[in-house]
């Protein structure tokens, strides 16, 4: 296999894993949550079974990758977590916790890039380096990463890329955290995931676009 078709693996792995991650973690729990109110099935339990659902193939990703990951982590724990809540309270409304402890994780994320814009080095430097690994090799992912002292537009496209990854993230996170406390329970799956997605897809387009514009592509 040639080093350009191992790269293409690559992505292709990290891709697949990304669309299961989302499927099992998010799409397969709100499905069940909703078929099961459908189904005259109370809040609590509804919201048990998309938790509980979900914790099977998080742990079958840490046995298969013979690791824990810092996500395999922070999805563990907040599984747990929601499960103690939950036992602890007949309020469906504990439950929830799952939700607002995720967006807050994405937005202390965001908050990082934030200051890694005027604070060293902006954080998708070291993003876009490990991307470049993975697409050129570590030789190309230097070559890449050096151009950060020697041309100017370079720093100053990646120091915009970032505070526009920051502040989305962030304010994400915020709204997702009032939407959890302020909406019904049966709305807050449909309602903060659209937002999620939706602002993560228009995020991802404008990003994709301006690395063309600006050349800065790892």
């Amino acid at each position: 296999m040639t080093t350009e078709q191992e790269t293409d693996a690559g992505l292709r792995r990290v891709v697949r894993a990304n669309v299961r991650n989302v499927v099992f973690e998010v799409i397969v729990p709100m499905a069940l949550f909703y078929g099961l109110r459908a189904a005259g099935v109370s809040q609590w339990w509804a919201l048990m079974a998309g938790i509980v659902v979900a914790a099977p193939y998080v742990v079958w990703t840490i046995a298969r990758n013979r690791r824990i990951d810092l996500v395999a982590l922070v999805t563990l724990s907040v599984l747990v977590l929601s499960v103690v809540l939950g036992l602890l309270s007949d309020d469906p409304r504990t439950l929830v916790i799952r939700e607002g402890w995720t967006a807050a994780l994405g937005g202390l994320f965001g908050a990082w890039m934030l200051v890694s814009v005027f604070v060293g080095r902006p954080a998708q430097l070291t993003l876009g380096r490990t991307i470049a690994e993975v697409k050129r090799g570590a030789e190309g992912a230097d070559a890449w990463a050096a151009r950060w002292d020697t041309d100017a537009r370079f720093r100053r496209g990646l120091r915009i890329d970032t505070a526009a990854w920051g502040a989305v993230l962030l304010g994400s996170a915020v709204l997702h955290v009032v939407l959890v406390y302020a909406l019904p329970i049966d709305l807050i799956a449909l309602v903060t995931n659209l937002a999620w997605f939706g602002a993560l897809g228009l995020l991802i387009a404008w990003h994709v676009w301006y690395l063309r514009k600006e050349n800065l592509d790892a």
